[in-house]
């Protein structure tokens, strides 16, 4: 990311030498004191102390500017003749003059230092102040949530009156105060931040800071146009996919018991009167059968298109699990007489708060789609019992079972493969429906290997909840 600071207008850091020139004379009125009440002589390293005071809290000019300063002052009011700048005597001379290299070596270690310890400082804070800046951006998933995210940082952290604005409504730059947050591969102009300082101008440092935290702000908001892109690509993805995988179904899956209701009708249409009671009798079962297969696949896409849109509300009552077994396998008995079942209840299996009616439909998918693939004379198992705080109901079919990759692909609405509940005159929909309704109840729908690694085996675990109890009357 590119930003781009308002200009700053240098200035003289007056205060620095102003602080190397009072340091200076107060360590002249304390070295005189000194020399009149303790009767010192070696007056140097008070003035030593006053360049370190100096070079610690200033930078390298002022404390050279004190080093001078205290050199001419140690000069001229304590080296004979006083008051003067002549210097009388070698050993003079040269005590003066290793104090001045004193003074100036000392001054410029002291101020290297105290700037190293500013920049660390400097950079410590910068790196807080990212991190801070980080978390929150992180967990901001939208361009709104980033802009409340960034103007309560920097309100919180340089006190800003900060303003985040979309380039659709980006306004004229005020001065001295704008940034502009650009897109640095892509080029795209992501927009503006503009921070109004009660305080007036700021340093060069604090402006550098708040420039990588705007480009911060405008990566986070890169992200955010991105993910939203990416979105809008899947779901429209998505759409389509589902949109050609109805029209596929709607074009087969139906036709095909539509089909057979056309030709069995026009069938005792044309030829009723030479057909014999008994071949009238399975015309008439047919019709009927094709018929309640035709709903079935109706109701599906209906079950299916109250899961998808959240409109499916739960009607909690107390059932047994044997009776929601018993309607279900009776159900698909009625559709498929030579369908066996062996079922296995666990004793002492309470009743479950559910939606019967979901619950039972869910299982009815289960078995009908077990039925399906279980070879001729080969009986479904079905069998309940409680683990931790859950009901599990499972259901065990002998077919050729599902290779690994697919169980958990045969839940999706169309999925399409042989051994799911879109082969043999499925929609596709019966185990998305299943995952659908009992995921609606808080529980869950998984696809196993059969015992002995035949068959397959659907597990549908549901949570054994109580109704909440009735609140007191007033």
């Amino acid at each position: 990311m590119q930003t781009h600071p308002p200009a700053g207008n240098g200035r003289l850091p007056v205060r620095d030498y102003l602080l190397a020139l009072v340091s200076t004379v107060v360590a002249v009125i304390i070295a005189e004191l000194c020399r009149n009440s303790f009767g010192l002589n070696d007056l140097s390293p008070i003035f030593m102390l006053a360049v370190l005071l100096v070079a610690s809290r200033t930078r390298t000019g002022p404390a050279v500017a004190s080093a001078i300063l205290c050199f001419l002052g140690y000069n001229f009011f304590f080296f004979e003749p006083r008051f003067t700048f002549y210097i009388s005597g070698e050993q003079s001379i040269a005590t003066i003059v290793l104090f001045l290299a004193a003074a100036l070596i000392t001054g410029r270690l002291a101020s290297r230092l105290a700037m190293q310890v500013r920049e660390l400082r400097r950079t410590n804070r910068m790196v807080l102040l990212r991190q801070d800046l980080a978390q929150k951006l992180a967990a901001a998933t939208d361009t709104g949530q980033i802009s409340v995210a960034a103007r309560q940082f920097f309100r919180d952290a340089f006190g800003a009156n900060t303003q985040l604005q979309a380039d659709a409504q980006i306004a004229a730059p005020a001065p001295e105060s704008v940034w502009s947050l650009e897109g640095g591969t892509l080029h795209a102009r992501l927009g503006q931040v503009e921070l109004r300082f009660e305080r007036g101008e700021i340093d060069a440092g604090e402006r550098a800071l708040l420039e990588s935290l705007a480009a911060d702000v405008a990566q986070a908001l890169l992200r955010a146009r991105l993910a939203a892109d990416l979105q809008s690509e899947r779901v429209a993805n998505e759409t389509e996919r589902l949109r050609s995988a109805l029209l596929s179904s709607v074009s087969h899956d139906l036709r095909t018991p539509l089909a057979g209701m056309l030709g069995a009708a026009e069938t005792l249409e044309s030829y009723s009167a030479q057909m014999s009671e008994a071949d009238r009798r399975a015309l008439l079962a047919s019709l009927s059968e094709e018929g309640r297969r035709l709903d079935r696949y109706i109701q599906n896409l209906l079950d299916m298109t109250r899961i998808g849109h959240g409109a499916m509300a739960l009607k909690r009552d107390w059932i047994g699990i044997d009776e929601l077994i018993g309607s279900a396998s009776g159900r698909l008995q009625r559709h498929q007489p030579d369908v066996r079942f062996l079922v296995d209840i666990a004793t002492g299996l309470e009743p479950i708060w559910v939606h019967p009616a979901l619950v039972e439909q869910a299982l009815f998918n289960v078995i009908e789609n077990a039925a399906k693939f279980s070879p001729p004379n080969e009986p479904i198992f079905i069998r309940a019992r409680t683990e931790s705080a859950n009901a599990v109901i499972e259901v065990h079919d002998r077919g050729p079972g599902i290779p690994e990759p697919e169980r958990v692909r045969i839940f999706e609405m169309f999925y399409s493969i042989e051994r799911g509940d879109r082969g043999k005159g499925g929609t596709g929909l019966g185990l998305a429906i299943c995952r659908g309704m009992v995921g609606a109840h808080g529980g869950s729908v998984a696809a196993l290997p059969g015992n002995g690694g035949k068959g397959t085996i659907i597990r549908i675990t549901l949570p054994l909840l109580s109704p909440a109890p009735a609140s007191a009357p007033a």
